[in-house]
């Protein structure tokens, strides 16, 4: 039995749309096993077609194999379609486990790309797989990304509302087009925001975690969402965004952490939405996998 444990993520953290994200310490694990084999109590089984499913197959026509016959199960802590990479987990865990299953042995750019292709942009799966913060894009050469640690330590206050936002939903409220202007607003505060993290200087983060992209276009799917960013920064969040597509915020924090949870919380009180506050580490260690011998 292979058992495979996948971090949440964020994606996006404001101005970095579609090309950054960040890998955080609450987990999916997955359990990849044959019919001679039980998966631990608690687990719910995955159907054949889930992502993960999906993922050990598309790894096996990378190869041009048959695809193998496995179950999966999963015990999930992340909560799915809240805008914390919980499609990445099912989908970095199927390919983690089917270069097990084929002993390929491929290197880690390799199976971002693969799970990327899946996901479409790799900008959750390379966290889930890296861990940490990590820059990425897709070229006509390939993937390129890099991971950092922060230059200081944060924490992450990611608040999750009871109600769920599917990212295909979230991505056709998005124009086509946008302005100069809005492109430039963006750019500047991207290279702000990297440079913020790299230098542990996060005295401009929450200025630099503006968003002219997405955000805007989200708001009328996230109630509340303006106010209770502001409310966290009021409270000292270093700065606070959409996670993701939504419907979750992140803040970052390097103090005062139960605070801005409360207030994120009780904002969304205001408009009749309940929240969970998760307040949790970035891991610097991306997915892991161990072989389990009944």
């Amino acid at each position: 039995m292979i058992k495979v444990r996948v971090p949440a993520t964020s994606a996006n953290l404001g101005p970095g749309f579609d090309c950054v994200g960040i890998a955080l310490d609450l987990y999916n694990e997955f359990y990849f096993y044959d019919q001679k084999e039980t998966p631990p109590e608690g687990c719910q089984t995955l159907l054949e077609n889930s992502l993960a499913h999906r993922a050990v197959a598309h790894f096996a026509r990378y190869f041009r194999e048959r695809t193998p016959q496995v179950n999966i199960a999963v015990k999930g802590n992340v909560p799915p379609s809240r805008g914390l990479g919980s499609s990445a987990t099912l989908t970095v865990a199927g390919i983690i486990a089917a270069n097990l299953i084929f002993q390929a042995n491929l290197p880690e750019q390799k199976l971002i790309e693969l799970a990327s292709q899946l996901e479409g942009h790799p900008d959750n799966a390379a966290p889930a797989l890296c861990g940490g913060l990590v820059v990425s894009l897709m070229t006509s050469q390939g993937l390129v990304y890099k991971k950092i640690m922060p230059g200081k330590p944060l924490k992450a206050v990611v608040a999750v509302p009871d109600f769920e936002l599917a990212t295909s939903e979230a991505r056709k409220v998005l124009p086509s087009l946008i302005s100069h202007k809005d492109a430039v607003n963006n750019t500047g505060r991207f290279g702000f925001f990297m440079t913020s993290l790299l230098t542990g200087d996060y005295r401009f983060l929450s200025v630099a975690m503006e968003d002219f992209l997405h955000q805007p276009y989200r708001m009328p799917l996230v109630p509340g969402l303006d106010r209770v960013i502001k409310e966290a920064v009021s409270k000292g969040a270093l700065g606070s965004c959409l996670s993701g597509a939504g419907p979750s915020i992140l803040a970052f924090a390097d103090q005062e952490e139960e605070a801005i949870a409360r207030i994120m919380v009780d904002t969304w009180k205001e408009y009749n939405i309940e929240a969970k506050a998760y307040i949790l580490n970035i891991a610097s260690q991306g997915a892991e996998y161990s072989i389990i011998i009944n």
